[in-house]
């Protein structure tokens, strides 16, 4: 029997009464007992592990109510290079991932997203700067345009571009060291990249190298105090469902994964079980469908009801952004879902969007007469307005809020998006709270890397990178931003039975941060840091 007791801390429950114990009896894998020191150190026998806290913090394992783990996994294949500032850093960011994932067999190692103009000297890296990184290795870093990539001297001999006859695809450019030279500097433009041929030397990552990627995210997730997290893109063209399965099968999964089958497949991956509530097989479940409705504020293709603050160059002075389907195609979908029983999350950033969604749904419901309990869940929801909370409601719906929105792209949308009055309500996670909606958030992996404490931050602060409030009127209450993240994710999945909280006899998912989100000044909370994470009584991550 597996038995371990932590104790002296304090351990949010997120249970009904928002209680606070001081110890929690873990007993092979479930939640056994809570309360006092006294009362759960007195069920301490010889076969019982005792950790004392010293005054830390145990919350429910964080549960992640959008995102795409794979995509995110995929990146990780990869050098993120969007941050650099000079090139010394980016050959040193190379070193690093040289040194401690080296590509296997003839892959290359891989790097995207440099921006030469935030270098002093606005100079792109050459192969002479990639050669001090390696010369056995092909390296390739494109630029965050992705119409141009510096490549290291084993990558030029790859494309042929070694010698003095070589040949440059048309429209294509190899920079040399000098105008009189035909050595070329490793910098090569357009076509000479991009052209179809010229794009198969470049050896992607295979099935094996994904697999190992997906391990590796997830140590990421834990180390992040995330226990379960979602893939919103399965589909079959993509491989993903493939993945998934045999990450599952091999045992490859340390959190639990819920997929969403994309609108084209979603009927043919899923079938009727009688209830949306599916389970898990090795940590994974294909537990619901997935569509689109518009795109995204920031990139101005969030489709609104009223034009944006300032309208994209090129379009007209009404431009308001645009639907991606049709009301029948959309009310269509809802009802194969219903009829199956399958719980649909939609994406929906703009109010337009949002009020499809909700004319859809609400047809579908006519249409098919269900009474079920599907909890439909609309993803996003920026300008989601205050007088369709009352639909949302109806419904049954549970908005996932990319609240995060206030912080990254704030400024943003206070100046050019929305406007300085409708910015004020993006995410409006104060109105749903009043109007008692059950909601969460989340931060779309890998648009942003999942991060829930920043989430619950963000969801109580509200400020931008600026530092300016957006919307002081939906600031919520510490314990509410738990929530979003723990029990309300768990309700969203159909799991609040399960896990979502600390109380007996559900799953001991854990994490254990070094303060108390309860207790430390709200500006300080994004300083939280996870110390270890347990899931089903295993710790998956300890710093």
């Amino acid at each position: 029997m597996d038995r371990k007791i932590y104790f002296n801390g304090n351990i949010i429950t997120v249970d009904k009464e928002e209680s606070v114990k001081e110890a929690i009896l873990i007993e092979n894998g479930l939640i056994k007992a809570l309360g006092t020191n006294e009362e759960i150190l007195s069920k301490c026998d010889e076969s019982t592990e005792k950790v004392d806290l010293c005054g830390k913090t145990i919350l429910p394992g964080f549960i992640d109510p959008h995102g795409h783990v794979v995509a995110t996994a995929q990146t990780l294949m990869i050098v993120t290079l969007s941050d650099v500032t000079s090139r010394e850093e980016l050959v040193e960011r190379l070193k690093k991932e040289l040194n401690e994932n080296p590509p296997q067999g003839d892959k290359w190692l891989i790097g995207f997203g440099y921006d030469n103009t935030k270098f002093e000297d606005g100079q792109h890296p050459t192969k002479f700067d990639l050669d001090s990184v390696s010369k056995e290795v092909p390296i390739t870093v494109s630029h965050a345009s992705g119409h141009l990539a510096c490549v290291n001297s084993k990558a030029l001999e790859l494309y042929g571009y070694v010698g003095d006859d070589y040949v440059v695809p048309e429209g294509g450019v190899v920079r040399t060291v000098s105008p009189d030279s035909k050595e070329p500097n490793g910098v090569l433009e357009e076509n000479a990249i991009l052209d179809s041929e010229k794009k198969k030397v470049v050896i992607s990552p295979g099935f094996e190298d994904v697999l190992r990627a997906v391990e590796r995210v997830q140590k990421v997730y834990a180390s992040l105090g995330i226990t379960t997290t979602q893939d919103a893109s399965v589909e079959l063209s993509n491989g993903y469902t493939h993945i998934l399965d045999t990450c599952a099968n091999t045992g490859k999964l340390i959190i639990d994964i819920v997929g969403l089958a994309t609108q084209p497949v979603t009927t043919q991956l899923m079938t009727n079980e009688g209830t949306p509530k599916r389970e898990y097989k090795n940590h994974y479940k294909l537990a619901g469908g997935k569509t689109w409705l518009d795109g995204s504020p920031q990139g101005f293709t969030a489709w609104l009801s009223k034009p944006y603050h300032v309208v994209p160059e090129g379009f007209d002075s009404d431009y308001c952004g645009y639907g991606t389907q049709s009301d029948e195609v959309v009310t269509q979908y809802f009802v194969d879902c219903i009829n199956l029983n399958i719980q649909v999350h939609t994406h929906v950033n703009g109010d337009e969007a949002c009020a499809q969604f909700l004319r859809c749904y609400k047809k579908a419901l006519e249409i098919t007469g269900s009474k079920a309990d599907l909890r439909p869940v609309m993803v996003h929801c920026q300008a989601l307005r205050k007088d369709q909370l009352k639909d949302v409601k109806e419904i049954g719906a549970i908005p996932t809020f990319f609240n995060d929105h206030v912080r990254f792209w704030g400024d943003l949308h206070h100046d050019e998006v929305f406007g300085p009055e409708r910015a004020q309500n993006i995410s409006p996670i104060g109105w749903a709270l009043e109007e008692g909606i059950k909601f969460t958030l989340h931060q779309d992996p890998p648009v942003k890397f999942p991060n829930q404490i920043l989430g619950i931050h963000n969801a109580v602060n509200r400020k931008t990178e600026s530092g300016r409030v957006l919307g002081e009127h939906q600031r919520i209450p510490v314990i509410e931003a738990i929530k979003a993240v723990t029990i309300n994710g768990a309700y969203q999945y159909f799991e609040e039975d399960i896990k979502g909280s600390l109380e007996v006899g559900k799953l001991a998912d854990l994490v254990i941060v070094d303060k108390n989100p309860l207790t430390i000044p709200v500006e300080e909370l994004e300083t939280i840091q996870v110390l270890e994470t347990i899931k089903e009584g295993k710790t998956i991550f300890k710093k």
